[in-house]
Parts: C-alpha cells; sequence; structure tokens
C-alpha cells in the first residue's frame, strides 16, 4: 500500500502529501493533535495506512499513553508500504513534515478532500442505480441524493461552529453591545410588533422559534407579518411555504401592504382571489402597494412535501444569494413542520420522525447563523377544554419540539370560538365586539427571557397585524 499521492486524472480527490506531512507534525509534537482534531477525523484520511496511524494516535492520547517514533512501528509492524520498511515510511513522514502553525491548514486540505470524495461517492452511487434500472421515480433519486450531499453540506457547514474559550465568547459579547448602544446594530431580526421584540430581544441569530396554534388562530397572517416587517429592515428572508403557493401569500401580502383603518372600503385577501368587487380606488391602492413590496426581498419557496434536507439545501442557496447581494440572511421562516416529508429513517413512527425534524430545523439555525421561524400545529385535545389557549404540552406529535425551541410563541383568538358558538350569550355577544381583532400572542417558552402574553390587533381578512395602541 503505497503512501504517496495517486496519480493519474482516474484517482479520487486526496490530500496524500498532506496527511503525510500532518502525521510527522504529530510525530515531532503529539500536541499538534489536540489543535487539528476538531477540523479532522481519522475517516477523511484517503490512504488506509494514514488512516491507521491517524486513529491510533488519537486512541493512544485518548488515554494519555505517548506517541512516538517506537510506538508507530510497533502499530504498523508489517505493513505493505509500497516496497518501504515501517522505518522508511515514517522516516519520510518525520522529514516532510509540516510545522505546528501548519498543521490546521494541513487538517483542513484532508477534510476537504473527503469531502470531495464523498460527494463524488453519492454522485456515483446516484449513477449506478438509475443505470441498473431500479424501478424508482426521477423525483425519489434526486431526493435521495439530495438527503446524501446534505449530510456533507451539513459537516462542512458545521465546521464552522469551532470550539471557543469563554473569553473569547465575553469578548464578543461585549462588542455587540458596544455596537447596540451605539445603534450600529440590532439586537435581532425584528418580529415587527414592538412589544414583543421588546419582550424577547428580536429574532437572534441560531434561535429556533416556533409559532404554535390551532387553526384559524392566524398563523400564517403571523408569519408572513414576521416575514415581511425583517425583510424590510434586517435583509433578506426565506419564506418556504409547504401548504399555500406563492400567488396565496401574495394576495396576503397585498391585502396587508393596502390597508388603511382610515379607508371605508376593506380590501380583504379573498376579494383580491376573487378579482370581484374591487373599485377603481381599491385597484389604485393595490397597485401602489404592489410597488411597496416590489423590492422588498421575502423569497418564497412554494414547493410542496419538501424534506428537512431539501429545506436545508434551499435555505443555503438562499443565504448564498443574499451574500452575492451585500445583505444578510435575516431569518428562514417554514409553514410548516407538520408538512416536512420525513426522511425514511423513521419509516411509520411519527413521534421519532417529528423528533428528527425538530432537532435538523434547529441544527440549520445554528448553520445559517440566522433565526428559523417554524409554524406547528396544537394537538386537538384543545378542544375539548373550556380554556383553549395553548400550553407547551399541546405541541403536536413530540416533546422535542418544545425541548429543541428556544422560543415557543403560542397563537390564540378568542373571537374565532366566540363567532362559531351556536348560543351566545349577551355578555359572550359584548365580549366578541371587544376581542374580535384581538390576537393574543404569549411566550410560552423563552430561554433567555420572561414568559408574558400580548394582545395585538388583528384583522385576519386583511392578514394585518399591529401594535394594540396604533
Amino acid at each position: 500500500m503505497s503512501g504517496y499521492a495517486h496519480p493519474g486524472a482516474e484517482a479520487p480527490p486526496n490530500a496524500i502529501e498532506a496527511e503525510q506531512g500532518l502525521i510527522g507534525a504529530v510525530l515531532h509534537n503529539p500536541d499538534i493533535l489536540d489543535r487539528v482534531r476538531e477540523y479532522v477525523r481519522a475517516e477523511d484520511f484517503a490512504e488506509d495506512v494514514n488512516r491507521h496511524i491517524f486513529e491510533t494516535m488519537c486512541q493512544r492520547r485518548d488515554v494519555g499513553e505517548t506517541i512516538d517514533f517506537k510506538l508507530m512501528k510497533a502499530v504498523l509492524g508489517d505493513a505493505d508500504l509500497g516496497g518501504a520498511t515501517v522505518g522508511q515510511y515514517l522516516g519520510r513522514l518525520v522529514a516532510e513534515a509540516t510545522t505546528v502553525s501548519g498543521a490546521p491548514g494541513y487538517a483542513r486540505l484532508i477534510a476537504h478532500a473527503a469531502q470531495m470524495r464523498r460527494v463524488l461517492e453519492t454522485c456515483q452511487a446516484g449513477t449506478a442505480a438509475m443505470m441498473a434500472g431500479a424501478v424508482a421515480s426521477p423525483a425519489d433519486y434526486a431526493a435521495q441524493m439530495i438527503e446524501d450531499l446534505d449530510e456533507v453540506a451539513t459537516s462542512a457547514l458545521s465546521a464552522g461552529l469551532r470550539r471557543t474559550s469563554i473569553g473569547q465568547s465575553v469578548q464578543s459579547v461585549i462588542t455587540r453591545v458596544d455596537n447596540a448602544r451605539a445603534g450600529r446594530v440590532i439586537t435581532g431580526a425584528p418580529y415587527g410588533l414592538p412589544s414583543l421584540d421588546r419582550a424577547t430581544l428580536g429574532m437572534r441569530e441560531n434561535q429556533l422559534i416556533i409559532l404554535a396554534g390551532r387553526p384559524g388562530m392566524g398563523k400564517t397572517a403571523t408569519a408572513i407579518h414576521i416575514g415581511m416587517s425583517s425583510a424590510r429592515t434586517a435583509g433578506a428572508v426565506g419564506f418556504v411555504s409547504l401548504e399555500m403557493g406563492a400567488d396565496e401569500l401574495a394576495e396576503r401580502v397585498l391585502a396587508s401592504a393596502a390597508y388603511n383603518p382610515r379607508e371605508i372600503d376593506e380590501i380583504s385577501y379573498r376579494s383580491i382571489a376573487e378579482a370581484r368587487g374591487l373599485s377603481r380606488i381599491a385597484m389604485e391602492r393595490l397597485r401602489r402597494a404592489a410597488d411597496e413590496c416590489a423590492d422588498i426581498p421575502l423569497w418564497i419557496e412554494q414547493q410542496p412535501g419538501l424534506t428537512i434536507s431539501q429545506i436545508s439545501a434551499r435555505a443555503r442557496q438562499m443565504k448564498m444569494r443574499a451574500e452575492r447581494m451585500g445583505m444578510p440572511f435575516a431569518a428562514l421562516v417554514v409553514d410548516h413542520i407538520g408538512l416536512i416529508r420525513p426522511s425514511k429513517r423513521y419509516a411509520g413512527n411519527r413521534v421519532q420522525e417529528i423528533t428528527e425534524i425538530s432537532a435538523a430545523l434547529k441544527g440549520l439555525a445554528k448553520e445559517l447563523g440566522s433565526p428559523v421561524v417554524a409554524l406547528s400545529q396544537l394537538n386537538r385535545s384543545v378542544e375539548s377544554r373550556e380554556d383553549k389557549r395553548p400550553v407547551l404540552s399541546d405541541l403536536r406529535d413530540s416533546g422535542s419540539i418544545e425541548q429543541d425551541a428556544d422560543v415557543v410563541i403560542g397563537l390564540f383568538r378568542e373571537a374565532y370560538y366566540l363567532e362559531r358558538k351556536v348560543e351566545r350569550t349577551d355578555e359572550e355577544t359584548d365580549r366578541l365586539c371587544h376581542r374580535r381583532n384581538v390576537l393574543e400572542i404569549e411566550i410560552l417558552k423563552q430561554r433567555s427571557g420572561p414568559t408574558v402574553r400580548i394582545d395585538c390587533f388583528c384583522d385576519i381578512a386583511c392578514n394585518v397585524l399591529a401594535e394594540m395602541a396604533q
């Protein structure tokens, strides 16, 4: 087995010389191993003998044993080194060793080559399966390849989340606080409701935020309001709509943008969808609203039935697009968790499927460095209670959503139930009059802040949310 780089165009991507230089450096100074293990693993080595040596080095280091030339000779024994003796091969490694400062760079080269091999292997496996004539749809082949490739993309992004010291972390916080006090940055992307932004400090990077409610409570209306508010002021926002098409969302956005409480005629998104009963003045308001929305970077992904891997891939594409345009990627909105197509890993086990999806959404938030807002349905058991306001235990299918989320926001419209009550008392009719346009937003969980209930104005027909004072 050769310890040298494989020549020829047919060789898979590798970094054999970097592997040799890194191992030689560890033989010179075993402390280097602690610096490079955050970048590279034994399985990233292309050459079997180098992989074996590095794995043994890691095992010895973990149990506190010495790593030296004599140990490596004993480990390799009679290994086939392509005509070289064990001593000659180790001598070559030591002679070509990189420096302490160069070791992390060599480790990254090795990891990069390993990721390239995994991409190539995935493509080759997909090609082989299709050429073999296996019975499957093109969508199935593509979905499986996307899922496999996403693992490579995830590991590549996660490599950027390096360990750090508490000293570095606290200094980063002080810098951020100084910038915020000087007005140079905002704490987090805005929800678009000042009272909610004050209670949460906005949607902060790496957060998984859950908007939870029963049907008809205003989840999509709230999600659109959040997405538009952040896209107007904080940067690009991705909106993964697994339930509605882009035109349906656009109707709601137009109704909201054209809303004017001082106008007699209300323009609901239903009237826009029907395209009937719209006066000339109403059409002028809609056209002005369309002009206002034209350059807002709210990007809609409307394909239904996406897997979490496909959503992750599209989110990364959006982030790269935002960076090319010179703006931050402010947030990702997913509507909703229950419509994300699960992988085949836990087929039929809904609790495990949702657990996998929830953990992946939290991981995606950390990889993107942006908040991920995911909508979630509540269990039907809510309907059997007298007080139908949501609680954490109402989250559907899995307790992992509650565990993985940094913020859980429950939505409740009392008017929804009062309007549908067959025999209302005078007191209930009076209460309906006062609560018709009220949405209760309750912070059910917040890792670093209060759990409070906020009343806001909500005109569901026009998809409008606003501070009650406004």
